[in-house]
């Protein structure tokens, strides 16, 4: 998976809770967070900054490892949530 679906804002939000990626390289959809130094307090901030943004609470049951592995797999847990608190469909 190399190509990103989800919005700029997303994009500038996950990468201030990387430290370890470098400004000129890219974030790729299958890029394990936690080797770009997204730790436990990394995910707090980082969940928290994503809710001022979007205006969602994300629900307990995706606080799980597996949601904060990668960018896709973060933005494929949340977006259906962000989605629908905004009335928009997923395209």
């Amino acid at each position: 998976m190399t190509q990103r679906t989800w919005p700029d804002r997303f994009e500038d939000i996950v990468r201030r809770h990387i430290p370890l990626l470098p400004s000129s390289d890219g974030l790729r959809p299958d890029a394990a967070l936690s080797d770009l130094g997204l730790d436990s307090l990394g995910i707090v901030s980082l969940i928290l900054d994503l809710e001022d943004a979007f205006d969602f609470t994300i629900p307990d049951e995706s606080f799980v490892a597996r949601t904060f592995s990668t960018p896709a797999m973060l933005w494929a847990e949340l977006s259906p949530i962000i989605c629908k608190e905004d009335g928009h469909r997923e395209e």
